[in-house]
């Protein structure tokens, strides 16, 4: 089963590169992901702006082969207008976009209106991409919905034809569940354990609609040619003695990333033979992407590139990056 590997862009200034300008490190990152030879880059939702909507048009512009995922929030755009403008991107880009629609609201500046609850986020979203599919996939298109009102909508002449972006999803409740069952091409979970306990079902109920859904998982990585180097990395960085678990593979899984920085709080730490075994264990478990998360960005990209990857891909039984081009204008 191929695996296709991601990581993730910063969309804040993470360190001082003196004479360069701040946007120098999500371009040297960007670009070490396509050298790297990895499959795609994410560009995370940010609250304190349209950071993510920006930095996505900055990967795929720099960049020939990589995927790029707009994560973004549901309560942020009017689908039609997220759907012309992924349109133009595809149309730009050879259909690298993926889109990564977020649905749960963590804070309340998040919950738009404020009295609403999850199953109505939940339903929210679910028009939101019936919108966007109806109109990417039809002349004309017309919905009355609860949330959204669509007359005389339907993409044609230049937004006609191109792919529509490949939606990843999140969550693990049974709503979750549900959304990425109708709406999702890729579901990503944050733990292997979730994968294995709420993966199967999720894929029923895609069958059960006729449809199929990818497995994919969000961790943090920290690789090393030992596992004692890497140990000692991590120790050195949070001064402490880490509580590790030891996994069959003999990396281990930690669930302090967040002290480093990290966005995914839980990951793996070990060698990179461990490491790779570990990922080829997901993939044999049907997880088809991980999505990583490294600090500093850019060495610890080109580091999975040179001594990871080699051992991922024939490991996982990939033979070439699954790099997607589809030939659109």
């Amino acid at each position: 089963m191929s695996l296709r590997v991601w990581t993730t862009l910063a969309t804040r200034d993470e360190r001082d590169w003196g004479h360069l300008p701040p946007s120098e490190e999500r371009a040297h990152a960007v670009r070490a992901a396509e050298i790297a030879g990895l499959d795609g880059v994410v560009a995370p939702y940010d609250l304190g702006g349209e950071e993510s909507t920006v930095l996505v048009g900055d990967a795929l512009r720099h960049t020939r082969w990589v995927h790029a995922l707009h994560e973004f929030h549901v309560a942020a755009f009017n689908p039609v207008y997220a759907a012309k403008i992924a349109a133009s991107y595809q149309r730009f880009t050879a259909g690298r976009l993926d889109w990564a629609p977020l649905v749960t609201a963590a804070t309340p500046s998040q919950r738009r209106p404020s009295s609403t609850d999850a199953a109505s986020w939940y339903a929210r979203a679910d028009e939101f991409l019936n919108v966007a599919r109806g109109v990417w996939n039809n002349a004309t298109f017309d919905l009355e919905g609860t949330y959204y009102q669509v007359k005389g909508g339907g993409f044609r002449e230049a937004l006609a034809g191109l792919p529509f972006p490949r939606v990843h999803l999140t969550g693990s409740d049974d709503d979750a569940l549900w959304l990425s069952a109708k709406h999702g091409d890729v579901h990503v979970f944050t733990t292997a354990h979730e994968v294995a306990e709420r993966g199967p079902l999720l894929q029923e109920q895609a069958r059960a609609l006729g449809r199929e859904v990818e497995l994919g998982v969000r961790l943090s990585v920290l690789v090393r040619e030992t596992d004692d180097e890497a140990r000692y990395e991590l120790s050195a960085e949070s001064g402490a003695s880490p509580d590790l678990v030891p996994l069959p593979s003999g990396a281990s899984w930690w669930d302090g990333f967040a002290t480093r920085g990290h966005a995914s709080p839980g990951g793996l730490v070990g060698s990179y033979a461990q490491v790779a075994d570990e990922l080829a264990r997901l993939a044999s478990e049907g997880v088809n992407t991980v999505i990583l998360d490294v600090r500093p960005r850019v060495e610890e990209t080109y580091r999975i590139g040179e001594h990871l990857l080699p051992l991922v891909r024939p490991a996982a039984g990939s033979t070439t990056s699954d790099l997607e081009t589809t030939g659109v204008r």
